[in-house]
């Protein structure tokens, strides 16, 4: 099971946090009875402010646990909190949680421009609005010469901050990374951890990766 790390700001004031109780997943063995358990009774609580490292070997439970959080993963057993809520019954679209995933999960047909603008859209924001965050985060992860390119365009590790990018932009309550600055070269990777950390005590929201 993944060991966790935790680096603690005391300062939040956020009323978000995230719990979990006894969670638990199971997965059918194709063609047997059987079943693996990928996460096996975990009791977790990630404090406004503090950003959580899961360690351990590849299969161990780490991505399923940030699958379970994000609500793309439904537990066997156990319950997950956001806040004071119970979010079990809450599709991912509801829970105010953004999820760097280690496929990138860009879309093909958007712009990186549309791509990182797109959850702020989906919110309504006004357009001004939409232009000033997505264009500030868009300096910030080094972007602003891609803006009209598409995701085949770019490197991995390019796609890798359009992804991050999409994900910070809408400010969520939850930040999730699976493996976010695995694709980025050493001198990339150290800038991007020192900006990721300063985002995250800045918005004093919970961070899990």
């Amino acid at each position: 099971m993944a060991e966790a790390k935790t680096e603690k700001n005391l300062r939040s004031t956020r009323s978000s946090g995230v719990r979990m109780l006894d969670l638990t997943k199971e997965f059918q063995v194709p063609g047997s009875k059987d079943k693996t358990v990928a996460v096996n009774h975990i009791d977790l609580k990630i404090e406004n402010g503090e950003m959580m490292t899961l360690l351990g070997p590849s299969g161990c439970g780490k991505t399923t646990t940030l699958r379970m959080i994000s609500g793309f993963e439904t537990p066997t057993g156990g319950e997950i909190f956001i806040g004071n809520r119970s979010v079990e019954q809450i599709p991912p679209n509801k829970r105010d949680i953004s999820m760097v995933f280690q496929s990138y999960a860009l879309f093909p047909h958007l712009t990186i421009f549309e791509n990182v603008a797109y959850g702020l859209k989906v919110k309504k924001l006004p357009r001004e609005e939409i232009l000033t965050r997505t264009r500030d985060v868009m300096e910030l992860m080094q972007l602003t010469t891609m803006e009209n390119r598409f995701p085949n365009q770019l490197s991995g590790g390019q796609q890798q901050r359009v992804a991050l990018a999409r994900a910070v932009v809408i400010e969520p309550s939850v930040l999730l990374f699976d493996e976010p600055l695995s694709n980025l070269d050493a001198k990339l990777r150290e800038y991007m951890r020192d900006e990721l950390r300063a985002l995250q005590k800045q918005w004093l929201l919970p961070a899990c990766m």
